[in-house]
């Protein structure tokens, strides 16, 4: 079955590059700073957020197999941080700026 999951994370004391390595790492994995919505258009996801799509067998599974990941990556590059994943299966998502 096929997931929709998002990544949000805060990076301790890091430069510029260091984010600029995390979201190469991150898209590497599979969770990306820009997504197609359904319209076909380009949807820039929040700064320090990706997303992406994932085939599991369960929505924890696919939860376990991003977060770790995702710290993996972090950590070979010896990076501190704070990882959140979400996890969903029949969903909906959108976007708006102000």
């Amino acid at each position: 079955m096929s997931y929709l999951a998002f990544c949000t994370f805060d990076l301790k004391n890091a430069s510029r590059q260091d984010y600029d390595n995390a979201y190469s790492d991150l898209k590497q994995i599979g969770l990306e700073r820009v997504v197609v919505a359904s319209n076909n258009n380009n949807v820039v996801i929040p700064t320090t957020s990706a997303m992406g799509e994932f085939n599991g067998e369960s929505v924890g599974s696919v939860r376990d197999f991003v977060r770790d990941k995702v710290k993996a990556a972090f950590k070979a590059r010896g990076l501190t941080s704070e990882i959140f994943v979400v996890v969903g299966g029949n969903w909906a998502w959108g976007s708006t700026t102000t």
